[in-house]
């Protein structure tokens, strides 16, 4: 099942993971008609760009699986790649278990190996980052915390370090859109979900200060109605 997959300046990178498709599940309708499989090679393939007919270079990788990417880039002789990943998924039915965590792939294009690292023990999904720096060296990934107390984080990639905004029990965000507040990509700018309030059954559109994330928000839009979980958004300049 590939959910997802990495662009730099120069390479795309593909997720060939242990999640696949069978037949029985699919048969009996037992939810999502995918399975893990412990026999299936995790492994990341390589093709360059300028080449989309070349050849795709396998790197093999710990078992494990990502729907999402937060972002890659080139770097001289390796491609880093930052996503949010579970170590299983799918093993007995079509549920979400297992956590996914923030971890940094690095591909060494000349021994063949990848450099796998963990960046965050939080649970963490939906991760994002200023749009214009796709495929480019982004310092600062975005990603959100959904569970029982709900919140926003900011990772400064360069640094290893992290501040969070949170929204304290009962009220579970959705994905952040990043809104740019200057023309400078990577420069400052907003972050901006639904949030969910389990006491009201309402929802907030939340807007906060991505420099200044543990701030209190810059605004609450308060919503008559709940907003339904949903999965991504854009933010669109009026232009």
């Amino acid at each position: 099942m590939h959910h997802d997959f990495n662009l730099t300046a120069t390479h795309v990178v593909f997720m060939d993971l242990p999640v696949v498709f069978d037949l029985e599940t699919a048969k009996s309708g037992g939810g999502m008609p995918f399975r893990w499989r412990d026999d299936y090679q995790a492994r990341l393939g390589v093709l360059r760009r300028d080449d989309p007919h070349g050849a795709i270079r396998w790197f093999p990788i710990d078992p494990c699986y990502a729907f999402h990417t937060l972002n890659a880039h080139d770097e001289p002789g390796r491609i880093v790649l930052h996503v949010s990943r579970y170590p299983s998924l799918w093993r007995q039915d079509s549920h979400l278990p297992e956590h996914a965590s923030l971890w940094r792939w690095t591909i060494d294009l000349a021994t063949g190996t990848v450099a796998e690292e963990q960046l965050d023990d939080r649970d963490a999904e939906f991760p994002r980052i200023d749009d214009r720096l796709a495929g480019l060296d982004s310092r600062f990934g975005h990603a959100t915390v959904a569970g029982d107390s709900g919140a926003l984080l900011r990772y400064d990639l360069h640094t290893g370090t992290g501040t969070a905004h949170e929204f304290g029990p009962g009220r579970i965000p959705a994905e952040a859109a990043f809104a740019p507040a200057d023309d400078r990509p990577g420069g400052d700018g907003y972050l901006m979900t639904y949030v969910y309030n389990a006491d009201t059954d309402r929802s907030d559109l939340v807007i906060v200060d991505a420099s200044e994330l543990a701030a209190p928000p810059v605004a609450t839009i308060h919503l008559p109605a709940r907003v339904p979980y949903g999965f991504h958004g854009n933010w669109l300049a009026d232009k």
